[in-house]
């Protein structure tokens, strides 16, 4: 199954696809249990939504979930399905707030089920069964799994990683390094 905004089976999300095709395209790879990550919403999340607001730049988010393997969980795929789930209703990009806004403070904590399901509601996902549904039969881990593979395959193997127009960007704890990036690249 492929979850609705993915690009394809195994592809990222397209959080607007709206943009127009003069803008550049702002991917971001993250995974829901990067402590980084979190940081990386905190300090840019608002101007990155500010951008896709606006129509910007095109958000594309490559949701990895390597860290699975590395703390030994499964709570990256299961947040990451909860997101695609949420995206079948139009909520990725709000259900991701909630992942890296109540990211537990201990890395490899993970993520519990009800906490998951208190992200759908927070996000705003109105048809709470078919989310719960979607959940509990992991309906997105197959796509979840092939992304991680496939952006292993594209060279990105840390998270977070930004690029605008293809060029991978330099954070400095800056948000003006999202938008003049975006800037200079928008034709």
């Amino acid at each position: 199954a492929t979850p609705k905004g993915a690009t394809e089976f195994g592809g990222p999300m397209v959080v607007n696809p709206g943009a127009p095709g003069n803008v550049p395209v702002l991917d971001i790879y993250e995974d829901p249990q990067c402590p980084v990550c979190a940081q990386f919403e905190q300090i840019y999340g608002p101007t990155v939504k500010g951008l896709v607001q606006a129509n910007a730049a095109k958000l594309v988010v490559h949701t990895m979930t390597f860290l699975d393997t590395n703390l030994k969980n499964d709570s990256s795929v299961r947040a990451a399905n909860g997101a695609f789930c949420a995206a079948d209703q139009g909520k990725f990009y709000d259900y991701m707030a909630q992942v890296y806004a109540n990211q537990p403070a201990k890395e490899g904590t993970g993520y519990p089920a009800e906490q998951l399901t208190s992200f759908a509601v927070k996000a705003g996902v109105a048809d709470q069964q078919a989310w719960a549904s979607c959940q509990a039969g992991l309906t997105y881990q197959a796509h979840t799994l092939a992304l991680e593979t496939n952006t292993e395959k594209s060279g990105v193997n840390g998270t977070p990683t930004v690029k605008v127009a293809g060029q991978t960007l330099k954070l400095t704890g800056n948000p003006a390094d999202i938008t003049d990036a975006v800037k200079a690249a928008t034709k």
